[in-house]
């Protein structure tokens, strides 16, 4: 080998690792939207009876500066992040009718460009067997996220899925009525075999450090709607 081509590759392998080593203080983090960055029990709830059974997300997504409302606490955590050069990303459950729509609209309250398969990914649960599964865990392995904050069992779930670090976001009592697939179901409604936990269970639960699925929780405190 000469000496012009050693040279080459010791200036490559260099570089390689510049660029390796560049990037070893940098995360790469993962939130959910619904009851994560947005409020978003009203968007669903005005959602016209023509447009249930399914649910047309085309009209969620176009919907959501009428009706939903932006999660302070976790919003401060993406400016945190995004500020201090790490990258973020938004993964949701909705499907991607009119996704440009709420990319805007986040795009405005966050203070920085969100776009739809850049950092906006809509990954629509599955059914298997007559069950509904998520997919996310497929679009974290894919950017390589180091943690994802979200709400929903099926976030934890995927994450772990992933190998992420999952993050629960304390849901806010007043959001939509009925989670009944999550770990503690509907705490509103009265105790059933459904969902067999109170409210005050619940609270219990989320004022320790680590969930049911071992995730760490984040309890924000954040007032919720004006009634």
């Amino acid at each position: 080998m000469n000496w012009s081509r050693k040279l080459r590759i010791i200036i490559q392998t260099n570089l390689y690792f510049c660029l390796l080593f560049a990037q070893n203080g940098i995360l790469n983090v993962g939130f959910d939207i619904d009851d994560t960055i947005l409020f978003s029990r009203d968007v669903f709830l005005n959602l016209p009876e023509d447009k249930r059974n399914p649910t047309d997300y085309g009209w969620i997504n176009s919907h959501d500066e009428d009706y939903s409302l932006f999660m302070s606490p976790t919003v401060e955590l993406v400016h945190f992040f995004h500020k201090n050069g790490h990258k973020v990303f938004f993964i949701t459950a909705r499907s991607n009718p009119n996704g440009n729509i709420l990319a805007k609209f986040l795009t405005e309250e966050l203070m920085f460009p969100v776009e739809v398969n850049k950092n906006l990914f809509f990954s629509p649960k599955e059914r298997i067997s007559g069950k509904r599964y998520t997919t996310k865990q497929r679009i974290m392995k894919r950017l390589r996220l180091d943690l994802f904050y979200g709400d929903a069992d099926t976030d934890m779930i995927a994450a772990l899925k992933a190998g992420v670090h999952p993050v629960r976001i304390v849901r806010h009592k007043d959001s939509i009525v009925s989670y009944s697939s999550n770990y503690f179901g509907n705490t509103i409604d009265s105790i059933s075999p459904k969902n067999p936990f109170s409210l005050k269970d619940l609270n219990i639960f989320y004022s320790s450090n680590v969930g049911i699925f071992g995730e760490s929780i984040y309890p924000i405190i954040w007032e919720g709607p004006l009634e």
